[in-house]
């Protein structure tokens, strides 16, 4: 599964347990990072201080809960 947005690339891969990845359009993998997740929720990412909103709004799309403790 894979979200494309102004500034972002997600990708979800197919496996158990879920995990993906999130990198910048432009600067790759300098803005980018893991994620991990148990069923359809975040658990956890890595890479960056703060998940993007542009991140959190497509995995939000793709049909996965974002805990707000990863955005506040």
């Amino acid at each position: 599964m894979k979200s494309i947005t102004t500034n972002f690339t997600v990708e979800i891969f197919d496996e158990v347990p879920l995990r993906g990845y999130f990198e910048h359009n432009e600067l790759g993998d300098n803005r980018g990072g893991g994620l991990w997740f148990e069923g359809l929720e975040l658990i956890d990412y890595d890479g960056v201080y703060c998940l993007p909103k542009e991140v959190i709004q497509a995995l939000r799309d793709m049909g996965f809960y974002v805990d707000p403790e990863f955005f506040e």
